[in-house]
């Protein structure tokens, strides 16, 4: 329903969202920074039973700059997981790895060294948690870090052939990257959808598109917490529906049905984006209205009355009680107990108008003043 738009998370009760996601990219990183140390030292182990071949020197160096950089990886992963950047930073490892594995196959005799089979750990990882547009760019760092250390043999002893096979092979690793993460992140998008689909059943009303009792307090309390951080004015209606006990007993329930969902699209209409709007009741809505002040928040209430006899398939009215935000008792519970007051002044007062509980008044009763201004047609 469109009224679930106001329901708009506050920063706050975003932070489990991102701790799942810091925990996540805490747990890959953790797994593949242990991968990449794991694999320095298997080159350690083969320079050192190697000791022969060809710049074990370098290499010996380069294998040790690896182990201290995975290490340091390792160690800062939980700072590294919390940065806003941790994407493209385990990324450009991922691209700058394969480049980094193709030059110690190059320096130890080219596409015939064994470690030229680590290219296929990097495409590996990207498929585990990149976008297939990323996987795709790591997948093809390894294709052409390969190409790049074929062609720069000094002296060529691989086969075409067995080079060729070598190729062939990474090209497939590549596209099975790519799917893996196609499939991935459809998969995610879909359970993603369904969980903002299973949160919206849970906070919004089926009938008005309004939001349901529990979550509008929430955000009440959010939005109260937020008006006395920031000294903002903070308004608060209350609706009730005249005498609809006498709907439903006239015109049957499908008809007050129709009424209420009248009234949530008029409320809709009227309000803005920012505020919430909310049933609490069977015939009984609720709007918290952030940065409005008193005058604002009565001329709302004046647009609401005079919109709903109009919208709705029999004719009725409503009693509107107003309250602002009381700074000596910031609660929402000191909130609705001035609209209910404000409301319960209407009615009896003969229902079918506005009235505002004023906090800043002297009077201890602190009456509400009453707009039963007649509604023209």
């Amino acid at each position: 329903m469109a009224i679930a738009r106001n329901l708009e998370a506050d920063p706050a009760e975003t932070a489990p969202g991102r701790d799942i996601q810091r925990d996540f990219w805490l747990s890959h990183m953790r797994i593949g920074f242990g991968i990449f140390l794991g694999e320095t030292l298997f080159v350690l182990v083969y320079l050192g039973l190697t000791p022969h071949g060809p710049h074990r020197g370098i290499l010996k160096v380069v294998a040790v700059l690896w182990f201290v950089c995975a290490s340091l990886n390792v160690l800062f992963a939980p700072r590294l997981a919390s940065w806003h950047r941790r994407a493209q930073f385990s990324a450009s490892w991922s691209i700058l790895a394969a480049f980094g594995v193709a030059g110690v196959a190059g320096l130890d005799g080219g596409i015939g060294s064994p470690t030229i089979l680590l290219l296929f750990l990097p495409a590996a990882f990207a498929a585990l948690a990149f976008s297939p547009r990323v996987a795709g760019m790591c997948g093809l760092a390894t294709l052409v870090s390969a190409v790049l250390v074929w062609v720069t043999e000094a002296d060529r002893t691989t086969s075409v052939e067995a080079a060729l096979v070598l190729f062939a092979v990474l090209s497939g690793s590549l596209v099975l990257s790519v799917a893996a993460s196609v499939n991935r992140t459809r998969r995610e998008n879909h359970e993603r959808l369904l969980v903002e689909r299973i949160a919206e059943l849970a906070t919004t009303d089926g009938l008005t598109g309004c939001v349901v009792h529990r979550a509008f307090y929430e955000r009440l309390g959010a939005e109260i917490a937020r008006s006395m951080r920031h000294g903002d004015p903070l308004s608060l209606m209350v609706i009730d529906v005249d005498a609809f006990k006498s709907v439903n007993d006239t015109y049957g329930h499908v008809v007050g049905d129709h009424v209420l969902a009248a009234i949530g699209k008029v409320l809709e209409a009227q309000a803005r984006s920012s505020d919430v709007i909310g049933r609490m009741g069977g015939d009984e809505f609720a709007i918290v209205m952030p940065q409005t002040d008193a005058r604002a928040a009565m001329a709302l209430a004046g647009r609401i009355r005079e919109a709903v006899p109009a919208a709705t398939e029999v004719p009725v009215t409503l009693s509107i009680g107003v309250s602002g935000l009381d700074r000596s008792t910031p609660t929402t519970e000191r909130m609705m107990d001035d609209a209910d007051f404000a409301l319960y002044e209407v009615k009896g007062a003969g229902r079918d108008g506005v009235a505002i509980r004023d906090t800043g008044s002297a009077v201890p009763e602190r009456r509400p003043a009453i707009d039963r201004a007649p509604i023209t047609s």
